[in-house]
């Protein structure tokens, strides 16, 4: 537990925590999971969906700023991250280069799997813990868990985009209020998605919303389907698809669907900021590919 004292050695208490989760994610996702779905016992799923947003988060990235996180090459100190990430523990990230990065099994799909609930929705090895002593150790301690090289991790993200995949940047209290891991997730399986529908807020949005070329757009509804947000509509006279931008999140799932490149992300209007690593431009016109 020495790891996880020196994140933040005036909380015990966190150090404990983390150590149970990064050791044994698998069984604390599955009974957070439990917990969310006891209809019967309200006091209970309340705590849960509570408890699960209090001490993680996450900010939804496209795939393309997912790759600059493992791409980037100095030291990135973001601050003020309420306009990000709007939790106070939220405080700041560092990441170092080159990170230290640990591949391992996606706990929200194993878990799903085993209760009989998740789909063929792609590889359990999705998870990417970033950053010591939080990766060295999962590699350590989780079972096919390893240590994997940036290269390595610019092709499970990339995979995981083209079967419509949720990228996410997660942040925990057990970590220091920093970020610890991109989630590469799908609708059906992610527990912060479920937390998300159930009413509970653990995810961010973007700080994107999708945009649709009328002239392009054939209104095939392919990307309708693959939503995890239901943001998305076949509009009146069944002529393009029309965007709901109070459900979407940006998350950018929608493009890599689109036979015709008819979709594209663009910076919402109002609430929370695209995450930036270089402090100075935003990215914007994000398109798949």
């Amino acid at each position: 537990m020495g790891r996880f004292l020196r994140l933040q050695p005036d909380r015990p208490d966190r150090a404990a925590h983390g150590y149970v989760y990064y050791r044994w994610t698998s069984r604390y996702v599955a009974v957070v999971r439990w917990a969310l779905r006891s209809r019967g016992l309200g006091a209970l799923r309340a705590a849960a969906g509570t408890h699960l947003a209090e001490t993680h988060h996450a900010k939804i990235v496209p795939a393309e700023t997912a790759r600059r996180v493992i791409q980037v090459d100095r030291a990135v100190d973001l601050h003020d991250l309420e306009s990000v990430v709007p939790y106070a523990v939220a405080r700041d990230v560092v990441l170092d280069a080159p990170p230290t990065i640990a591949l391992a099994q996606c706990a929200c799909r194993a878990t799903a799997r085993e209760a009989g609930r998740g789909h063929d929705c792609g590889p359990l090895e999705q998870c990417l813990y970033l950053g010591d002593p939080i990766a060295t150790f999962v590699a350590e301690k989780q079972p096919s868990a390893r240590l994997i090289t940036p290269e390595e991790a610019l092709d499970v993200i990339d995979a995981a985009a083209v079967r419509g995949a949720i990228h996410s940047l997660w942040f925990k209290d057990a970590a220091g209020g920093r970020m610890y891991a991109i989630c590469n997730c799908c609708s059906c399986c992610c527990i912060g998605l479920e937390a998300q529908r159930e009413g509970f807020r653990p995810l961010a949005g973007s700080g994107f919303c999708t945009t649709v070329d009328a002239k392009a757009c054939t209104a095939c509804g392919a990307c309708v389907a693959g939503c995890a947000f239901g943001a998305l509509s076949i509009g009146p006279g069944a002529d393009a698809i029309v965007v709901d931008a109070e459900r979407c999140l940006g998350c950018g799932a929608c493009l890599c669907s689109c036979p015709v490149d008819a979709l594209a992300l663009e910076p919402a209007l109002g609430g929370l900021l695209p995450l930036t690593l270089d402090g100075t431009r935003t990215d914007t016109g994000t398109r798949a590919g």
